[in-house]
């Protein structure tokens, strides 16, 4: 599994924190000495003094802004640190919950296979669960090593693939993962459309955006998705689903490690909050952009990934 430094999100050094604290602490002493000069008899009688009170008064000025804007920033960024503490609290928890549940499962079932006598229709049903909790603990157990494997991994060796054929096989693979019926998932695009990149990522990238679409669905509503070309030597895979969608305020947010929208959601869906941001990571890695757009809760959302390096 990832190391700490991997799944967390980048951070400033401690040196960085210290020598701020170390900073505001001087300035502060300059100030409050500063201050303390001018306060005196002898600097409010002496003339020989007015230039070197301009110049206090002028620093003393300075430093107070420096000092406001330092202390600003240390409230902005352990606003930073609370926020990133709740979102790993949550994966922590989301992770557990994925991991336990399917294992619990898993041992109920040898349990009653191995002390109880069922017949081989329960047996088969039985067997068909099983597979299910192990799909769903090995999705987990990739989210946590994709999240780690392509975090600030660009692609150096790039190359060709056929990006609509990868595409309509995650559509096959998400189709049977989630056993959902044909036509669930619809396709409109070109039969083949060549660029470079790197396969194996790109469709963990396309596997991830599609997952999000369907755990994030109503129960038998459709999802399109579309993969085309710019005249720009750019390809494009959109997709739609007709969800829970989302407000504005989460879009800023949604492919950020370990995020995941509304508290009701979080309990209702599983997840990890992994998915979307390795998305971000693999397009990223390819010089491309995704971004994310919704009319509002309940009004499903369109997720667009563009690549570059499209083959003539």
């Amino acid at each position: 599994m990832a190391s700490d430094s991997q799944l967390s999100s980048a951070r400033r050094p401690k040196w960085f924190h210290v020598l701020m604290g170390v900073s505001l602490i001087v300035m502060a002493v300059a100030l409050a000495a500063g201050w303390q000069f001018l306060a005196s008899e002898e600097a409010r009688v002496a003339a020989d003094f007015q230039t070197l009170r301009f110049v206090v008064y002028f620093f003393g000025l300075v430093l107070f802004l420096l000092l406001i804007g330092g202390l600003g920033l240390l409230v902005i960024l352990l606003l930073r640190e609370v926020r990133l503490n709740e979102r790993q609290s949550n994966f922590v928890s989301a992770v557990t919950h994925e991991l336990k549940t399917p294992v619990a499962s898993l041992k109920l079932y040898l349990d009653t296979l191995e002390l109880r006598d069922v017949s081989e229709a329960r047996r088969q049903d039985f067997y068909k669960t099983m597979r299910q909790d192990i799909e769903r603990l090995n999705a987990t157990i990739n989210n946590v090593l994709n999240a780690a494997m392509y975090t600030d991994r660009p692609v150096v060796d790039p190359e060709p693939l056929d990006f609509a054929r990868l595409v309509r096989k995650s559509i096959e693979l998400t189709r049977t993962r989630h056993q959902l019926p044909e036509g669930t998932i619809t396709y409109e695009g070109p039969e083949s459309l060549a660029l470079r990149g790197d396969a194996a990522a790109l469709e963990t990238a396309a596997l991830n955006l599609l997952d999000n679409a369907v755990k994030y669905s109503k129960e038998g509503s459709a999802i399109e998705v579309e993969v085309g070309k710019h005249g720009d030597g750019q390809a494009h895979l959109r997709v739609r689903d007709h969800g829970v969608g989302m407000s504005r305020a989460h879009i800023a947010f949604i492919f950020n490690r370990f995020y995941r929208i509304g508290t009701e959601v979080r309990r209702s869906r599983p997840g990890t909050g992994l998915g979307l941001f390795i998305v971000k990571s693999v397009v990223k890695g390819h010089h491309g952009t995704v971004s994310a757009e919704s009319a509002g809760p309940d009004r499903g959302s369109v997720f667009t990934i563009t690549l570059p390096g499209v083959m003539a």
